[in-house]
């Protein structure tokens, strides 16, 4: 294994891991503009730390952790964390709408 797939091996890590910080960050109220500028912002700030912490912090490692936390990041929120229910269930459990009905005071529907 050379330098370079490390770095893209903990790119890709760190990408799949995000969809879980980013469900506690975000809320299902936001707007969809919101949370895509969230999710590329913490692509960037993500990326940038997989570079520097890997030792490889220069333009063109940067540019590529970047690309690979946020299309991995995207990729497996839709394929995965988001089918699942995990991601909806911590963006629910993080903002108050995903109370039951016994927390909420409401019969059940």
């Amino acid at each position: 294994m050379t330098y370079t797939d490390n770095l893209q091996m903990w790119s890709l890590i760190v990408g799949f891991l995000s969809p879980i910080l980013l469900a506690i960050i975000q809320q299902p109220s936001w707007k969809r503009p919101l949370r895509a500028f969230v999710t590329f912002v913490w692509a960037l700030l993500a990326g940038a730390g997989t570079a520097y912490f890997t030792g490889d912090f220069n333009g063109r490692s940067l540019v590529t952790c970047v690309l690979i936390v946020f299309v991995t990041a995207i990729s497996t929120y839709v394929g995965f964390w988001k089918r699942s229910g995990i991601a909806p269930g911590i963006e629910g459990a993080t903002s108050g709408y995903g109370k039951t009905s016994t927390e909420s005071g409401t019969a059940a529907p």
